[in-house]
């Protein structure tokens, strides 16, 4: 599908790659508990070129550097079946219904990731 320039700076937000030292510091996330979550296959990560650290796309955080339940599964899901971030993040920016509504990741931060997994097994 293609989106036009006001569409595409909509998500831009969502794929900025943030390091793991300026979650910490800025949004309060523990780096201990994202390299966990990173190294169980709960979070999508990079290592960028010449890089020491990782880097996390902003799409899987809440409110204080929190990563939701629903995120966490659904990322697991995900990396088990085989879909990169890159398909993942296509299918979450899904609107869900007929008449607009909100997306498919709207659906994750309620806390309601039963319609993502569906998605993603759809999708598999």
């Amino acid at each position: 599908m293609n989106r036009g320039p006001k569409e595409d700076a909509l998500h831009e937000p969502l794929n900025a790659q943030l390091p793991a030292s300026w979650l910490a510091t800025r949004v309060g996330a523990d780096s201990a508990e994202l390299e966990r979550l990173r190294r169980g296959g709960q979070l999508f990560a990079s290592r960028p070129d010449g890089s020491d650290e990782w880097h996390y796309s902003a799409w899987q955080f809440g409110p204080g550097g929190a990563v939701p339940e629903a995120v966490r599964r659904v990322v697991r899901l995900a990396i088990d079946k085989g879909l990169g971030e890159a398909r993942l993040l296509e299918l979450l920016r899904r609107r869900v219904g007929l008449t607009g509504g909100g997306r498919m990741l709207d659906l994750l931060f309620q806390g309601d990731g039963r319609r993502v997994i569906s998605e993603i097994h759809a999708a598999a």
